[in-house]
C-alpha cells in the first residue's frame, strides 16, 4: 500500500473521513463484467454472452453522523456535474492496483434517516451504491 494516501475514496475534495465508513461500508469492484445473455443449452452446458466493455461499482455504508458532517457528505455528493446532480467523479483507491483510479460513476438515490443516538438527533445515509459508467 505504498501509495495509498490515507482515504479510500474522495469526490469533489472529500474523503470521507469524518466519520469513516462503517466497518466493511466500502466495498470496490474496478472491473465488473457485464452479462448480455446467460443460456443453458439441451445438453446442460452454460453459454454466457459477455459485452464487451465492464462497469466499476462502489458500495457505500456511513455510520450516523451529526447535521454538520452529513452537510459536507451530502454536497460532495450531489455536485451538479453535466447537468444534473447524480453524476459524480470519483477518485478510489484500488487495491489490486495500488493505485487512485478516477472515473465518473452515478449513484442510486440516496436517503436519509434521522436517529437518535448518544443523546443528540443525527443522520444515517441509508447504503447507496456509485455504479461507473
Amino acid at each position: 500500500m505504498s501509495n495509498f494516501r490515507g482515504y479510500w475514496m474522495k469526490c469533489n475534495g472529500c474523503t470521507f473521513q469524518s466519520p469513516s465508513f462503517k466497518r466493511k461500508g466500502f466495498k470496490f469492484a474496478p472491473k465488473l463484467v457485464q452479462v448480455a445473455d446467460a443460456t443453458t443449452l439441451a445438453n446442460g452446458e452454460l453459454t454466457i454472452k459477455v459485452l464487451p466493455h465492464d462497469r466499476s461499482k462502489i458500495w457505500c455504508s456511513f455510520p450516523p453522523m451529526t447535521f454538520e458532517q452529513y452537510r459536507v457528505y451530502s454536497n460532495a455528493l450531489r455536485l451538479k456535474e453535466h447537468g444534473v446532480d447524480m453524476y459524480l467523479e470519483i477518485e478510489a483507491y484500488d487495491l489490486d492496483k495500488d493505485e487512485y483510479v478516477t472515473d465518473v460513476y452515478y449513484h442510486t438515490d440516496i436517503m436519509t434517516t434521522p436517529v437518535w443516538e448518544n443523546g443528540q438527533w443525527m443522520v444515517e445515509i441509508d447504503d447507496f451504491e456509485l455504479i461507473g459508467h
